[in-house]
């Protein structure tokens, strides 16, 4: 099972999209735009944000009438009854996206397409809970599937970030359901876990083939890794620890392995940092600057310093300095890295008048009779003997 969408109209929409930005930045002009947007032609009826937000609320809106009918049909039965009507009701609206409004009506993140999915999602989730008087685990089981395959299928990143979570959940509920030594290697778990899912989605990131899922991807990558770092934090830790394991601290006492906590803290972004900086991994380098922040906070929030209004202004004096020295150092391509906007970084490797030449002049090759032989002159280059 792939995508629900046209590939070849998806790669299309894309070139489009990314031509349209080399047209603002004058690095094509008008006639060669149109004659690359005339060569990835599109079916998707693919409307700008406005008009989406519009379409999604109208949909939405008719949803809840259909609902409604369909409460006033099932609602004086038993629950059974209709949690089952709620999965098919789920389930046939997946059927009817895929079938009717995507291949039939060329729909493409068209704001029905969303509200629609997230409709089924819903009733489908719902419906199958109930069947379950809503336990924990098998609603956690079937809301990710759920979610995942609407993720897959249609490409949807909202629904990409819940079922990471969703995981997560899934995975700390397991673990803390099995208490004793389970409970208390929580953290350590989840960085054994997360670390191949993130290596994983990297793996995955740069194969061509699953390349339409890439905004996925950028997105459990960079989760993955913000996963990996709260798993090792000390204030994340320690206040899961207290609140939800129940574990009594006294006056001057620490978690355990608390040092090694402290350590993942400071370890972990530093890290980040250094690996997004010599691979120019723009994913991991802006992971690393979020959680540094939150690593400087969780000192701050156990170790507070007196005078925080003079350490908050000598804080933005430095950033600040840095932030100037940095922006002048990058006027010109250093080491990889520069302040100019290069567009985007999916086309920062490719040749873009290449690109261009082939689009616009793709096809007009000179062919050449092969009957011809030249033969060439009897000595090294400096002529042709009469023989020729």
């Amino acid at each position: 099972m792939r995508s629900a969408y046209n590939e070849v109209w998806l790669y299309n929409l894309e070139v489009v999209k990314e031509t349209k930005g080399w047209l603002k930045a004058k690095l094509i002009d008008e006639p060669e735009f149109k004659t690359i947007f005339e060569n990835h032609p599109t079916s998707f009826y693919h409307p700008n944000f406005v008009i989406r937000l519009l379409i999604f609320v109208a949909t939405l809106i008719g949803l809840s009438g259909v609902t409604g009918v369909l409460a006033l049909i099932i609602l004086d039965t038993n629950e059974m009854v209709i949690s089952i009507g709620c999965l098919f009701y789920g389930i046939g609206s997946f059927v009817i996206l895929d079938k009717t409004i995507i291949q039939n009506n060329k729909h493409y993140k068209s704001g029905l397409t969303e509200a629609l999915m997230y409709h089924a999602c819903g009733f489908t989730i719902g419906g199958f809970a109930g069947l379950f008087d809503f336990e924990i685990l098998p609603l956690l089981a079937i809301s990710l599937v759920t979610l995942s395959f609407a993720a897959y299928r249609y490409l949807d990143l909202l629904t990409t970030v819940a079922s990471f979570f969703t995981l997560a959940y899934l995975l700390f509920h397991l673990f803390f359901d099995w208490g004793g030594i389970f409970q208390q290697i929580i953290p350590f778990m989840f960085i054994l876990i997360f670390i191949p899912i993130y290596l994983l989605i990297k793996k995955w990131k740069s194969t061509e083939r699953l390349s339409i899922w890439n905004n996925n991807f950028i997105i459990i990558e960079s989760l993955s890794l913000l996963m990996i770092y709260l798993a090792g934090n000390y204030l994340v830790v320690r206040e899961l620890s207290v609140n939800m394991i129940g574990l009594s601290l006294e006056i001057g006492e620490d978690i355990p392995y608390a040092f090694l906590f402290y350590t993942l803290t400071v370890l972990i972004p530093v890290a980040y940092l250094y690996v997004g900086i010599v691979n120019k991994d723009i994913v991991i380098l802006r992971t690393s600057l979020l959680v540094l922040a939150f690593s400087v906070f969780t000192f701050k929030y156990y170790y507070g310093f007196d005078h925080p209004e003079i350490i908050l202004t000598i804080s933005g004096i430095i950033l600040l300095a840095i932030a100037l020295l940095l922006f002048n150092y990058l006027k010109v391509i250093r080491n990889g890295f520069t302040r100019e906007n290069l567009i985007s970084e999916k086309w920062t490797n490719m040749n873009a008048e290449a690109f261009v030449i082939s689009q616009t002049l793709g096809g007009n090759q000179v062919k050449v009779d092969g009957s011809f032989q030249g033969k060439g002159g009897s000595f090294g280059g400096g002529g042709s003997s009469g023989s020729f």
